[in-house]
């Protein structure tokens, strides 16, 4: 992966995780929405620990 790409990467990462910061749920929001959610914040925290330690390994 190319610095071009990677920053690309880092960037969009962190506009999912603004954009998932945004999102509130209502108060009576059935499971299912909840654990999609947190599924998603699951997601992106993978894929930046995937992101840092590739970056370790260059």
């Amino acid at each position: 992966m190319d610095i071009d790409t990677a920053v690309l990467v880092l960037n969009s990462l962190d506009e999912a995780e603004r954009l998932l910061a945004e999102v509130r749920l209502h108060p009576g929001a059935c499971g299912a929405a909840k654990e999609f959610m947190d599924r998603n914040r699951e997601l992106l925290d993978q894929a930046r620990h995937f992101i840092d330690a590739a970056h370790e390994l260059a």
